[in-house]
């Protein structure tokens, strides 16, 4: 991240899920144009990759980046999204909160050629 040049929060010593960790990140940065879920065990993913899922932001509510077919992260959320994700909590992370805005017609599918988008 910190070579992305991108702002950046490292969200630590939560109890809880991954959902509980990225209510205590979005509450911590409420005034944040916008929100890249990025877990600590993808530490491949290239400064391109982060750049291009955040540009893409300007044009979609909510990005999932695919490698060779397959979802990964960071997923990327607009402003817009602040009231479903403040309130998550439990293991699933934002996985309801994609599914609802996909339903909608919300969700951009960004294909990457960066396997550290999957790869753990």
């Amino acid at each position: 991240m910190r070579a992305s040049g991108l702002e950046w929060l490292l969200v630590t010593d939560i109890e809880g899920g991954m959902g509980d960790t990225i209510a205590a990140g979005v509450k911590a940065t409420e005034g944040a144009a916008g929100w890249l879920v990025l877990p600590a065990d993808l530490p491949l993913i290239s400064t391109d990759s982060l750049r291009t899922i955040t540009h893409a932001l300007d044009s979609c509510v909510a990005i999932v980046p695919h490698c060779h077919g397959r979802p990964g992260h960071p997923v990327g959320f607009r402003r817009e999204c602040y009231p479903l994700l403040r309130p998550l909590s439990g293991a699933d992370g934002a996985k309801h909160v994609v599914r609802a805005l996909r339903y909608r017609g919300l969700v951009l599918d960004l294909p990457l050629n960066d396997i550290g988008t999957v790869q753990d």
